[in-house]
């Protein structure tokens, strides 16, 4: 196992960034931040707040991701700001978070840009390498538990039949005929034509 793979989550992302740091003297911070804005690790000088730099990068990238969407450009893979005194980076660190650097003014943008991408990559495989880890503990437990007896067969039965719906026949609706003795005529009214009235 590589020393970058070695120790807990915290010391492999702070390796990533001291890396960076030590490979390129250009860059004078870096931190790991998560989508969510918080900080993960980071190597800043005291004049930059961690928790400052988390909320700007992860409001930055979140405009640059709506940006890049809303033109037609696809998911952001990385920010780059140019000020007047350097340059800041936001590379995504494989969905896994985001790299954040800062260089000093004058950097070969080109460079930088290649040493983030190595830095991030490596941030990525720091974050990937617990869940790698879980994953073999977990087949390693379910392994030790006892396989269950297998279950007896079920005997074949026969099919069911299929029971066809058959509509009930439909009745016709009463007729009405009127009554020799029955009338149309609205109530009250005298009937000369039937016999049973006097």
């Amino acid at each position: 196992m590589s020393d970058l793979h070695a120790g807990s989550r915290s010391d492999r992302l702070d390796r990533a960034i001291h890396g960076l740091l030590a490979q390129t003297p250009e860059i004078e911070a870096a931190a790991v931040v998560s989508f969510d804005g918080l900080p993960m690790a980071s190597a800043l000088p005291p004049s930059m707040d961690e928790d400052r730099v988390a909320a700007m990068s992860a409001a930055l990238l979140s405009l640059g991701e709506r940006a890049a969407q809303g033109l037609g450009r696809g998911e952001l893979s990385q920010d780059y700001i140019e000020g007047e005194t350097g340059t800041v980076f936001l590379v995504s660190a494989d969905n896994e978070a985001v790299l954040v650097a800062v260089a000093a003014q004058g950097a070969k943008v080109g460079m930088m840009l290649y040493e983030v991408r190595r830095a991030a990559a490596a941030v990525a495989d720091a974050l990937r390498n617990d869940d790698d880890a879980v994953a073999p503990a977990a087949l390693a437990q379910v392994a030790a538990v006892p396989a269950a007896a297998p279950a007896a067969p079920v005997p074949a039965q026969a099919p069911e039949p299929v029971l066809h719906a058959v509509p009930a026949p439909v009745e016709a609706p009463p007729t009405y005929a009127p009554q020799p003795w029955q009338s149309y005529a609205p109530s009250g009214s005298v009937m000369p034509d039937n016999p049973t009235w006097s």
